[in-house]
């Protein structure tokens, strides 16, 4: 351990659980891990990263995942992405950045109550994911 608390894995904790209070998931509110999560797990060449959600061939939503841990959906009448189990969905993901970094990447699943994390990195983002919430 480096000393510094963004470094280390408790850090890395301290950033997902700022990221679920940012969120509206903590009080009263049920807990749910069925959408979009970012963790920041290194300091990142993306200002943000952003995810096209196709079910099928149809487009559903689009939202810019921030290395603070916020989803913001685009467009007027946006909400954040939310998957439903047993549906078949497509993300397509691109980081923007100012420093010229490009990075593409696609996630295909079927949706079983596992969240997805945007994962922020010193090569760009990945996406993986996360223990099951329903």
């Amino acid at each position: 351990m480096n000393g510094s608390p963004e470094g280390s894995k408790w850090g890395r904790v301290a950033v997902l659980l700022s990221t679920l209070g940012a969120s509206g998931w903590v009080g009263a509110t049920p807990l749910r891990l069925d959408g979009l999560l970012a963790v920041n797990d290194a300091p990142s060449p993306c200002q943000g990263v952003r995810v096209r959600v196709f079910e099928g061939s149809r487009l559903r939503s689009e939202a810019t995942v921030l290395p603070s841990g916020e989803v913001k959906p685009v467009g007027a009448a946006a909400k954040a992405p939310r998957f439903e189990k047993g549906r078949a969905y497509n993300l397509q993901a691109t980081c923007v950045s100012a420093s010229g970094t490009f990075q593409n990447s696609e996630l295909s699943f079927r949706a079983e109550g596992r969240t997805v994390m945007v994962v922020f990195t010193k090569a760009g983002f990945q996406f993986r994911r996360g223990g099951l919430g329903y």
